[in-house]
């Protein structure tokens, strides 16, 4: 007697549709997540879910609205949840690059008072804007 359960698996590459197939209920698989190093000694990592959720959403419709079918699933159902996750992704994406590029401040202390100046001001900078509180 076979004991073993067939099961159907979508596996992805692409972690944004990783992230959505998660947030709609697909289950992940055990292991979730294989890495794989390649001849090249680059690494790949490859996300597994079960192929439907429990409402019977099909993974590779959900990855193709993330991904190659994005334009015409939001001209087709502008209100599907996959267009707002997709653009909740692509958002996070745009703050991370903000957060990346803009210079840390610290925060500076002197008879009782507080400034904020940027992390890479010189010596020299620190000391004037000191002097002056």
């Amino acid at each position: 007697m076979n004991t073993q359960e067939n099961i159907r698996l979508f596996h992805t590459t692409n972690l944004k549709a990783a992230t959505a197939l998660a947030t709609m209920g697909f289950k992940p698989h055990q292991p979730p997540v294989t890495r794989i190093v390649r001849e090249d000694g680059k690494e790949s990592v490859v996300f597994w879910f079960e192929a439907q959720n429990e409402k019977g959403e099909n993974a590779s419709s959900v990855y193709r609205g993330m991904t190659k079918e994005a334009d015409v699933l939001n001209e087709k159902d502008p209100e599907n949840v996959i267009n707002y996750l997709r653009s909740y992704a692509a958002n996070r994406d745009v703050f991370v690059e903000i957060i990346r590029n803009t210079p840390r401040l610290i925060e500076l202390e002197s008879n009782g008072k507080r400034i904020s100046i940027r992390e890479d001001a010189t010596d020299e900078q620190r000391e004037a804007i000191l002097a002056k509180l």
